[in-house]
């Protein structure tokens, strides 16, 4: 059975018989391929044991939506990581040692396994950092209001010390399934020169040509940004800019910035982390309602084939 675009729910409505597998049957067994990978009978039995064991108690999950569920996940992980190594996201070996909590290991996974698992989790966070953070806006009244909102005890407790905020303006040119690197290296280091030559400003540009839709109405501003707000490479560049210059091409996985710091500020730590921390909420909170969409046109982009 092939489709494209894919529509799990409906597949599994008419492949139901493909669960109830004999016992006799190897779980190394080909269940579905998306794209140029295939998922096994194993690793879906695997996923699904994963997804029982954490349904809250009580639930009203039955077991057909779960295995639905579980389905759709392991196409939709499996499209991402190739998506993310075809258009040129890397992950390092040192990013993989310094995020080997991010996958529990179990005991049946070899430490190569592991690592693998490490390695594909980091290639789709920032696949969706590139293609679906990046069109989500928070602003530092949203933060304020969110805050605002907050119980008491969760508000602003004073630290005793202070950190370093930075407020970031950039331009951005992505590097995505459209476009190629060296096309977006030349395009951001094109517009590097009209502003270094005085001929047109950073605000000007960023405006009617950066590809982050979010910043770019705002001249490109970003917002405050204190420690982990920002993805490692651009952080590392706001951080080491003298207030007023202009950074050269910095390539992060969303793709390549021009990059100037307005102006930097000292405030307690307890609130700057605070405010990092209901920033990641409210991103997340407003990707989840475009995961939809994304997720749905990477399946129409795909061949997929669940196997009876």
């Amino acid at each position: 059975m092939n489709v494209k675009p894919l529509a799990v729910a409906a597949l599994l409505a008419m492949t139901t018989s493909v669960w109830a597998a004999p016992a006799v049957q190897s779980v190394d067994r080909v269940l579905a391929v998306a794209d140029k990978q295939v998922i096994t009978l194993g690793e879906f039995q695997d996923a699904l044991k994963r997804n029982r064991a954490a349904l809250p108690k009580g639930s009203s999950v039955t077991d057909q939506q779960l295995q639905s569920q579980t389905l759709s996940q392991l196409v939709d992980h499996s499209l991402m990581v190739q998506m993310a190594s075809r258009t040129g996201i890397q992950v390092s070996d040192t990013e993989i040692k310094q995020n080997m909590g991010l996958v529990k290991k179990t005991a049946d996974m070899t430490d190569k396994q592991w690592q693998t698992a490490v390695r594909d989790a980091l290639l789709v966070e920032k696949l969706k950092q590139r293609d679906l953070y990046s069109k989500v806006r928070i602003t530092d009244a949203e933060i304020t209001q969110a805050i605002d909102n907050l119980p008491e005890k969760e508000k602003k407790q004073s630290s005793g010390h202070t950190v370093t905020a930075y407020l970031p303006q950039h331009i951005l040119i992505a590097v995505d399934s459209k476009t190629k690197d060296a096309d977006a290296l030349a395009k951001i280091r094109e517009l590097r020169s009209r502003i270094s030559n005085g001929g047109e400003s950073f605000e000007s540009i960023a405006r009617s040509q950066s590809q982050d839709p979010g910043s770019a109405k705002n001249d490109g501003v970003l917002g405050w940004a204190v420690d982990g707000m920002m993805v490692p490479e651009f952080e590392n560049a706001m951080k080491s800019l003298p207030k007023g210059a202009l950074s050269e091409p910095i390539r992060s996985s969303y793709g390549y910035h021009l990059i100037r710091v307005l102006d930097t500020r000292q405030q307690d730590a307890g609130d700057a982390e605070l405010r990092a921390k209901v920033r990641k909420q409210l991103l997340e909170s407003k990707s989840e309602q475009l995961y939809g969409n994304w997720a749905n046109q990477l399946r129409q982009n795909a061949y997929v084939s669940v196997r009876q």
